[in-house]
């Protein structure tokens, strides 16, 4: 295992004595769960506490001492998500809490998630090389680049699981340094996946030739990073300046139609102040920008040697997003990203193939769909319903949805959602013809299509909390819903991953590569 410089990465010093144990503050526990020693990698118990209104992950390696780091939300929204959590509601004692194998031992069966999206990084080339990546470790080079038939092989692998994730996201280093990735993308095309490519855009924005290429092929969405509206601050999380680049590559993808998902790392002190302006600039490009994910950052790959690891991390999303829009978007009109697991057991009575649940833990993401009025007013989409009352119907139906038929199914919801609308500011922004010829699309084909002319006015506003080694969650891990597959097609959960599996991985590829040549 990698070692971390433990004299520079012990217990920071706001939450502890030189010694490394939690002093002179009161403290509450939430719950015990399993992490690992960020220096030995060894499992270890670990607690989420409630430090003087922080929540912090706290635990104690024999060897190595005591480490604490914030979690990436306040109190307030820790407990507002849990209030959504599916496992909590449905009563699911199936799996039991800290598996021995997890993270270890992947993909075992004490995991509880299926896979919804899956990942597979197809280079470790890339055209920059970011001080904040979390996938290139510094002394860690390898020529990790499986071949086409390779990946093929494991599109295909993931295509025959059951439920078949509906999703793949292609990542690196940079996928585009592949000049076969439109093939790549055409063979995850044919397999009926949605394609999604993570890049920085430097090859989009150079080649609208590339771009075209890609769109024939079948990618549908490009996961573009996107730091900031100032040079400055990509040279210091990029090394380069960037911002006319990634401006360029986001209109190349709208001349092709090619929608884009920004990506944006946060880092406290540096672009954090740069929320609201970020969610204004996908609402003013609804047309093509189809969502924004923050990405608190993860001390991991470059990263997790940084010395101001806990003065960067210490974020808290979901308030810095309603003070930047004003209060246009409050920290409740954020819910966890297993919200969508009740609607997918409902939705999946009118499939013809079940879908993964979003059955992940509520500390692992926020999420929700905004909608840009005519007036350009950023409008959540709650606030046209009654979404307490409509969300509780939604749960007493996917508790009883084996019971029930499709037609008693469908008019419980139609009617829910007429008796939860918001028919004022339904009328006012939307047009009541217009929403009502929209829900009965979606009840009858669920589907992102069935949206229509609606889904250029609506963008997906998330956060996704990925973890490092210390703030690793095995509880987390073991819900986790966005999967690698690796070469010799084991599926593992994304931050057991980077924290455990890349290394590894990665070095046992390369050896048996060269072995054959």
């Amino acid at each position: 295992m990698r070692a971390v410089d433990h004299n520079v990465h012990d217990v920071a010093s706001a939450f502890a004595d030189n010694r490394g144990a939690l002093a002179g503050n009161w403290r509450i526990t939430v719950s015990k769960t399993k992490s690992i020693c960020p220096v030995c990698h060894k499992k270890i118990d670990a607690e989420l506490t409630e430090v003087n209104g922080k929540i912090l992950l706290t635990k104690t390696c024999k060897e190595h001492g005591t480490f604490a780091a914030a979690h990436w939300e306040s109190p307030c929204v820790f407990k507002f998500a849990e209030e959504y959590d599916y496992f909590k509601y449905f009563g699911d004692a199936s799996f039991p809490k800290n598996p021995d194998g997890c993270p270890y031992t992947c993909f075992c069966d004490k995991h509880a998630s299926s896979t919804v999206i899956g990942v597979i990084d197809v280079t470790k080339r890339c055209d920059l090389r970011c001080p904040v990546c979390f996938a290139t470790f510094s002394g860690h080079e390898v020529d990790y680049e499986p071949s086409k038939e390779k990946i093929v092989n494991m599109l295909e692998f993931l295509s025959d699981r059951n439920p078949k994730p509906p999703a793949i996201l292609f990542s690196g280093g940079e996928p585009l340094e592949r000049e076969d990735m439109p093939e790549i993308i055409a063979a995850a095309h044919k397999l009926r996946f949605m394609t999604i490519l993570a890049t920085n855009g430097v090859k989009l924005a150079r080649s609208e030739e590339l771009v075209k290429k890609l769109k024939e092929k079948g990618l549908n969405i490009v996961y573009l990073q996107f730091d900031s509206f100032h040079d400055e601050i990509y040279e210091k999380l990029r090394g380069k300046k960037l911002l006319q680049t990634k401006m360029k590559a986001i209109e190349n993808c709208r001349k092709y139609d090619i929608e884009v998902i920004l990506v944006t790392t946060l880092v406290r002190g540096v672009n954090d102040a740069e929320v609201g302006a970020i969610i204004r600039f996908a609402a003013q490009n609804s047309y093509i920008i189809r969502g924004i994910i923050f990405q608190p950052i993860a001390f991991t790959g470059r990263a997790v040697d940084n010395p101001l690891r806990e003065e960067w991390r210490d974020t808290s999303f979901a308030e810095e997003v309603e003070t930047q829009t004003n209060g246009e978007i409050k920290t409740t009109d954020l819910f966890p990203l297993s919200i969508m697991t009740s609607p997918i057991i409902v939705m999946s009575k009118f499939m013809k193939k079940p879908w993964p649940l979003f059955s992940c833990s509520p500390q692992c993401g926020l999420v929700n769909w905004m909608y840009v009025s005519k007036k350009g007013k950023i409008i959540p989409i709650n606030h046209f319903v009654n979404f307490e009352r409509f969300f509780r119907v939604l749960q007493k139906t996917a508790k009883s949805v084996k019971t029930k038929g499709r037609f008693s199914i469908l008019s419980a919801l139609f009617l829910a959602s007429m008796q939860s609308l918001n028919w004022l500011l339904v009328t006012k922004e939307i047009g009541i013809f217009t929403l009502t010829k929209t829900i009965l699309k979606m009840h009858i084909s669920p589907s992102y299509q069935s949206l229509a002319n609606l889904r250029r006015r609506i963008f997906l506003l998330g956060c996704m909390a990925f973890m490092d080694p210390y703030t690793f969650d095995i509880n987390r891990v073991r819900r986790c819903v966005v999967h690698y597959v690796t070469p010799d097609l084991k599926i593992v959960p994304f931050c057991a991953y980077n924290n455990v599996h890349r290394i590894p991985t990665e070095e046992e590829y390369c050896a048996q590569h060269d072995a054959t040549q």
